[in-house]
């Protein structure tokens, strides 16, 4: 792809996007799919900052997801704050979690993903036993106050999807502008070598707690967008083995650690979840996962690097083949 496509893409494809609903969206059921996939789609760039380019892979970041989703319902249920301000508060408490992760940073592959997971769930326990508070396994639903713009109610659920388009699109910004950043490059750094980074003068700790900072921020506000356009939350649903781990495959299936990778995985996968679960309505709700484990492993199987890299690779080739041959191309086959 040349310099000037890839420059253009990005907004080519976002005013695609948006120009959906007027030719392709003709249901309820298609319009809540489409929003719910950009809702995992910034929730999958959000993780691809640290868990992608920074290579330390999360399965914990539903505890961002579910701390922004709580305050934010937490602060209109009780208190009647506008989710336009409990949705960045939520992004900065989860922010402020991830501050504890420090000592989750001194663990290394697969026990640190362990320690996310553990963490995540450990919060799931206290969301049920604070039931006082957090409404328990019963949950929280969000006053339904009709059409009110001041607090993110829409009778027309149009507004939900260019809602989380404008979410998903300026998270893209946020991570294109990360992978060139001096930070994005001291996270990369880290992650190829932690030991080479250090002796090149990289401060890994503190480029991985930034990072992982800005990750849970964004993590946090896509779960306050969540609860607004859901209207509830549970413990299950805000911290849950599910959320935790449907964040991740997502954008490794479609190519963790590239700046389309959570862009693909969700265009892809999510929608096909949701088609499945239509077509075998009697399916287990865990069907899902095992969907994206099984295109995972045949993604894998295919090219380590995600469906992004597997892409590029068939383009290349159908390239290779589609061009002409050189008359030096032919007499260097046959010298050969």
């Amino acid at each position: 792809m040349s310099g000037r496509w890839q420059r253009w893409l990005p907004g080519i494809l976002l005013v695609l996007a948006a120009s959906l609903p007027f030719w392709f969206i003709q249901s309820q059921f298609t319009l809540a799919m489409f929003t719910l996939m950009f809702i995992w789609m910034a929730l999958g760039m959000a993780w691809n900052l640290i868990s992608g380019f920074g290579r330390q892979v999360s399965f914990g970041h539903s505890a961002f997801f579910g701390v922004g989703a709580y305050t934010t319902a937490l602060l209109l249920i009780r208190l009647h704050v506008t989710p336009l301000l409990g949705i960045p508060a939520g992004g900065l408490l989860a922010g402020l979690l991830s501050l504890g992760y420090t000592v989750v940073f001194r663990l290394r592959g697969i026990y640190f993903s362990l320690a996310t997971f553990a963490l995540t769930l450990i919060l799931q326990n206290l969301a049920v036993y604070f039931s006082g508070f957090t409404g328990g396994d019963v949950g929280l639903s969000m006053p339904l106050l009709g059409n009110a713009p001041a607090f993110l109610q829409f009778t027309n659920k149009l507004w939900y999807y260019y809602l989380v388009l404008g979410v998903a699109a300026v998270y893209f910004a946020v991570s294109a502008w990360f992978q060139g950043s001096p930070l994005g490059l001291f996270v990369r750094a880290v992650g190829d070598d932690q030991e080479a980074a250090r002796a090149a003068g990289v401060r890994a700790l503190g480029a991985k707690v930034r990072a992982l900072a800005l990750s849970a921020v964004l993590t946090g506000i896509v779960g306050g967008f969540y609860f607004v356009y859901v209207t509830f939350i549970d413990p299950a649903s805000a911290f849950g083995y599910t959320v935790a781990t449907q964040i991740a495959i997502l954008p490794m299936a479609g190519g963790a650690g590239t700046l389309w990778g959570p862009v693909i995985g969700a265009a892809v996968l999510y929608p096909l979840q949701q088609e499945l679960n239509v077509a075998f309505p009697n399916l287990p709700a865990e069907i899902g996962l095992m969907v994206y484990a099984v295109v995972v492993l045949l993604v894998i199987g295919a090219d380590a690097n995600g469906l992004y890299s597997l892409g590029v690779r068939v383009i290349r080739a159908l390239r290779g083949r589609a061009r002409p041959a050189s008359p030096e191309a032919d007499v260097r086959r046959q010298v050969s």
